[in-house]
């Protein structure tokens, strides 16, 4: 059970976020150019390769081809594949689970340097 300091807690962080603007007004796959772009409400884009994404990396143009942003934009979702990310770990840079990051560094650790 969630304690009422729980509560205010989450209340609070999350009208920080809103007034940040820190949260997904609209999403969209672009298999033309196999890039996941996200619109944030303060009018930033991101846009990254589906490779890039530990849960999107295998996924075809048609399964990414629908895209969910939650009620209050703080999650963007891929019914087809049943997962998605928060706009929280992409801000962050998480795209996967610790040895998915490690991994993706490791092979991409030459055309980083260039």
């Amino acid at each position: 059970m969630v304690t009422q300091q729980e509560h205010d807690l989450a209340a609070e962080r999350g009208q920080q976020i809103r007034d940040s603007g820190l949260y997904a007004v609209a999403a969209h796959y672009d298999p033309a150019t196999g890039l996941v772009c996200v619109a944030l409400k303060n009018g930033m884009i991101i846009s990254f390769p589906k490779e890039r994404a530990q849960s999107l990396a295998h996924a075809t143009d048609e399964q990414l081809s629908e895209v969910q942003i939650s009620p209050a934009g703080w999650s963007v979702d891929f019914p087809r594949i049943d997962d998605g990310f928060t706009i929280e770990g992409l801000l962050a840079g998480r795209f996967g689970s610790a040895s998915w990051e490690r991994e993706w560094a490791e092979r991409n650790r030459e055309s980083q340097a260039a």
